[in-house]
């Protein structure tokens, strides 16, 4: 691609210099990040400066939901939030949305961070997923961050201030037994993500900040009955004290926990059958999902 170009351009030389320039550029850039990357993982909080969210109106979709319940109490009991208004809203619903959203700005105000945390799981078979089931998933957990996204993203634009976080899933950087729709909507909400991530910058609205999450199995209810070999579930109260201060500290990517990126590196390095025998020998990720009580479709809120 880049030979093309440069085969194409009035002047070949300049090309290439620019070109060895940003290269150049890159891998300073690139030492600098990684160097600070590791700064930030090992040193505590209180050397870090985090950002002040009090007085910032936030709105949380799947406030039903452990997670969203927790991290609400959260930002009231530390760090300077008041007031707490619920909306009941169908997510999926587009005109629903943009007219809620008029209420929510008339009666609250212009969204500063927006926490996109709803969703919905039935842990079936693939051949046992109803088609309504499917709509309704991706319905509920990719297409109504299109929605909200859509209707408060304006606002932050006009001031090139705010902060977009998406709730995903490790089931969305890992193909998991039982969510053929849940971990298919996880996979787009990250690629959304990253492609909304991509359009801000590349526009110069760098500061509108972006975080995405992905944690493990969640205790609230989603994933009763099942029972992780070797990582344990997540309690609610620790993913939304991480995900108060990912916002504060403006980090791009959070994993919960931390020690699960280890598992990414390795589907792109080991060959295929080798990651399968990983995930279903050593992991016993389908063993764990089989557990899983179903009760129907479980959702955040």
């Amino acid at each position: 691609m880049m030979a093309s170009e440069i085969l194409h351009m009035e002047n070949p030389f300049k090309a290439v210099m620019q070109f060895i320039i940003d290269i150049i550029i890159f891998w300073l850039k690139a030492i600098f990040y990684t160097l600070e990357s590791l700064y930030y993982t090992l040193a505590p909080n209180r050397l870090r400066k985090l950002k002040d969210i009090s007085g910032q109106i936030v709105l949380i979709t799947g406030g039903g939901g452990g997670v969203a319940i927790k991290t609400t109490i959260d930002l009231l009991a530390k760090h300077g939030f008041h007031n707490c208004t619920g909306y009941t809203v169908d997510i999926s619903n587009r005109e629903e949305v943009y007219r809620k959203a008029e209420q929510t700005i008339s009666e609250v105000g212009h969204v500063d961070i927006l926490v996109n945390n709803a969703a919905i799981v039935c842990c079936r078979p693939f051949w046992d997923l109803p088609d309504r089931v499917i709509q309704n998933t991706y319905n509920v957990n990719i297409i109504g961050h299109y929605w909200t996204v859509k209707a408060f993203l304006p606002y932050m634009m006009h001031r090139n201030n705010g902060h977009i976080v998406t709730i995903s899933s490790v089931t969305g950087m890992l193909g998991t037994y039982g969510c053929a729709d849940y971990s298919a909507t996880k996979y787009a909400c990250i690629g959304f993500h990253e492609s909304l991530f991509t359009d801000l910058k590349a526009h110069g609205y760098h500061g509108i900040q972006m975080t995405l999450v992905c944690p493990y199995y969640i205790n609230t209810g989603m994933f009763n009955g099942v029972r992780p070999r070797l990582f344990p579930m997540l309690e609610p109260q620790y993913v939304a004290d991480k995900i108060v201060d990912a916002v504060r500290k403006n980090e791009v990517w959070c994993v919960l926990p931390n020690s699960i990126r280890l598992l990414t590196p390795l589907k792109c390095l080991l060959p295929a059958k080798v990651c399968w025998e990983l995930m279903s020998r050593v992991v016993r990720g389908p063993d764990s999902m089989m557990m899983f009580e179903r009760r129907g479709c479980l959702a955040t809120g």
